[in-house]
């Protein structure tokens, strides 16, 4: 993932104690996306020392209490009464400890190795070993303008393990496959690309081979094309590029790339040549795997 061009590694990526990583938190009403009313702070405790809520909870209020805050690793706040948008990120350190809109409904804040402990006069999270382990990242929010301050409280597990090492050529397989693989005109659909990577060094210890095997892909674009079979057309028409995706796609952390397709883009004639909405349609995802480019086979979809 990247915020603002930046590299980050989100929280399900096997983050380590160097890596610059990504807490997010997408909201949704009635699986709809939501714009939060307000978002107070959000900390980050030892899960070892806060194995319950109540640890770090005001019984009454249920929001954070006076005592298990001076025990907080590091705390994000708002800049200036207001949540950044992530065009704003950078890795300068005055931009750290901010908490950053990506989207509606999804925010971002950033554990950096650049965090020094006079940001914001709070205690952050050291780069030694001893910061390997688990943690819980506590949000601060309102839902709506009338509701009550409340909390979401989610898990963060730092590793010290992601440096590997092997003497001979890393050798990975990728194999690609497409969901779903057929759509109704007037849909909007994620588009979903499954990853699955392989390690083929036969000499390699299998517990090095299951961390490699986790390695996240990076970069990913889509190359979306119809095939028409009308003799009037042309055989093949560009719906989106690699360049018009690049900055649209997600990967979760099983590396599935999600693309959001809006079939409406299939009959309102922005695209010269397309021809009836309806038909074959082939996705090729581009996308970078350690020091590699690979570019999958063209997966088939149908629009109905």
């Amino acid at each position: 993932m990247k915020l603002n061009g930046v590299a980050v590694v989100e929280r399900y990526g096997r983050p380590g104690v160097l890596s610059r990583t990504a807490l997010r938190l997408n909201v949704f009403n009635n699986g709809v996306a939501y714009d939060l009313y307000d978002i107070s702070s959000v900390t980050l405790f030892s899960k070892a020392r806060n194995v319950s809520p109540s640890t770090v909870l005001e019984s009454s209020s249920q929001v954070i209490s006076t005592s298990a805050a001076e025990d907080a690793k590091f705390r994000w706040v708002q800049y200036a009464g207001a949540i950044r948008d992530i065009s704003l990120y950078d890795t300068a350190e005055a931009n750290q400890s901010y908490i950053y809109s990506a989207g509606v409904g999804e925010y971002v804040v950033v554990l950096s190795p650049e965090m020094s402990s006079t940001t914001l006069a709070d205690v952050t999270l050291s780069n030694e070993a001893s910061s390997v382990g688990e943690y819980i990242d506590v949000w601060t929010v309102k839902h709506a303008s009338t509701s009550d301050w409340s909390v979401i409280i989610n898990n963060l597990k730092l590793y010290a393990d992601n440096f590997v090492v092997t003497t001979e050529p890393l050798m990975l397989k990728s194999q690609t496959k497409l969901i779903p693989n057929a759509i109704r005109l007037g849909e909007i659909i994620n588009l979903k690309v499954g990853t699955e990577i392989t390690v083929l060094n036969k000499n390699l210890d299998q517990n090095v081979k299951n961390t490699l095997s986790e390695v996240a892909i990076q970069n990913p674009k889509f190359r979306i094309l119809k095939h028409n079979e009308d003799t009037n057309l042309a055989a093949r028409v560009e719906v989106s590029g690699y360049q018009d995706t690049s900055s649209l796609i997600e990967v979760t952390g099983d590396n599935t790339m999600l693309f959001s397709l809006n079939t409406a883009v299939l009959t309102d004639k922005s695209i010269a040549g397309l021809g009836a909405g309806t038909g074959t349609y082939s996705v090729e995802a581009k996308y970078d795997l350690m020091d590699e480019t690979i570019i999958s086979p063209m997966m088939y979809f149908t629009v109905r």
